[in-house]
């Protein structure tokens, strides 16, 4: 794997601390698995309500989940976590099913464990089917058209996930807590550097709104998930969501993009600090999740009229850390 250079403000070096290398995360020899091409625009739509909600917030909930399906727990040369297929009354988008994906399940123990073990992971998944009631499921919405056309229960026709899910409760009232195992570890992620860049600089998107839902069209030369990126922050633009997570300005090869840390994360503890530092601008290579950014979403679908209006910056960047120097 490429070495890692680390992580800069401006001109100085970050203390030793901010090293979250160490903490436990995908491997690194994990091969890269392949993008996926793209031809026509992608269609996909959207409540504004759900949109409305999201804009304000990082991490969200959602209420009335019902799980359908799981996967096993992925191999390390994949992504390494489990995806939980559902459905809920409180989305009704097009399409209108849901992931929720819980990171680092292949090294992570599940939560209450002290090692891992698939088992853990696939016991719970099967306990979410069988119930007979429905799930609560906090975490960040992912909004990226990767599965419109899915396959099988834990994949579901999908625009969004939560991804990371940060938090669960089950229909028994107990909760699980996810948001510890956002980290990025050795992962690099699936997409070379030179490939995402290229979706940040040639992505375009566009939005209609029709009665109470926004119609996305979404135009990429490729389209993938997780990948390294060199990032730059705004320092000043850094601002808690009100609840603990961190949303903030920053580039990406000169184009802006907006980047959110969930609360619970190290790195969501390390942005806290890098807001009460010195520095103006942070530069880091970085483990990131492409999504679209549901506030620049809105604010095109809020200048739509039946008409369809370009979305300005439309990436977000879901920040997981930094990966490990090997």
């Amino acid at each position: 794997m490429k070495k890692n250079p680390g992580i800069h403000i401006a001109t100085a070096m970050l203390p030793a601390a901010i090293g979250l290398a160490s903490v436990v995360g995908m491997p690194s020899s994990a091969p890269k698995t392949a993008a996926h091409a793209v031809g026509a625009a992608k269609q996909f739509s959207i409540p504004i309500s759900n949109l409305s909600n999201w804009a304000g917030t990082v991490i969200v909930s959602i209420n009335g989940v019902k799980i359908e399906g799981h996967s096993p727990v992925h191999a390390q040369n994949a992504d390494c976590e489990m995806h939980l297929g559902a459905h809920t009354p409180v989305f009704n988008g097009a399409p209108n099913g849901l992931v929720l994906e819980p990171m680092n399940a292949c090294v992570q123990p599940f939560p209450g464990q002290t090692s891992q073990s698939n088992t853990d992971w696939t016991s719970f998944g099967d306990a979410l089917v069988n119930a007979a009631g429905t799930v609560t499921a906090s975490g960040v919405p992912r909004i990226w058209p990767e599965h419109l056309v899915g396959g099988g229960a834990s994949n579901p026709d999908h625009a969004v996930e939560l991804h990371p899910l940060t938090a669960l409760t089950d229909s028994n009232g107990k909760n699980f807590d996810f948001s510890a195992n956002v980290v990025a570890g050795g992962f690099s992620g699936g997409l070379s550097q030179a490939t995402a860049e290229k979706i940040v600089q040639q992505l375009a998107v566009s939005v209609t709104r029709n009665s109470g839902s926004v119609d996305i069209s979404f135009t990429a030369g490729t389209i993938g998930n997780f990948t390294v990126l060199n990032i730059t922050i705004e320092r000043d633009s850094i601002a808690s969501d009100g609840t603990g997570s961190f949303s903030m300005d920053g580039e990406v090869s000169s184009v802006p993009v907006r980047i959110v840390t969930a609360k619970g994360s190290p790195i969501n503890d390390e942005v806290q600090r890098f807001k009460s530092g010195p520095n103006d601008k942070i530069t880091m290579d970085a483990l990131v999740l492409f999504s679209l950014s549901p506030q620049a979403l809105l604010d095109a679908a809020t200048k739509s009229h039946g008409d369809s209006v370009a979305v300005e910056h439309p990436i977000q960047l879901i920040l997981y850390g930094t990966p490990d120097d090997q």
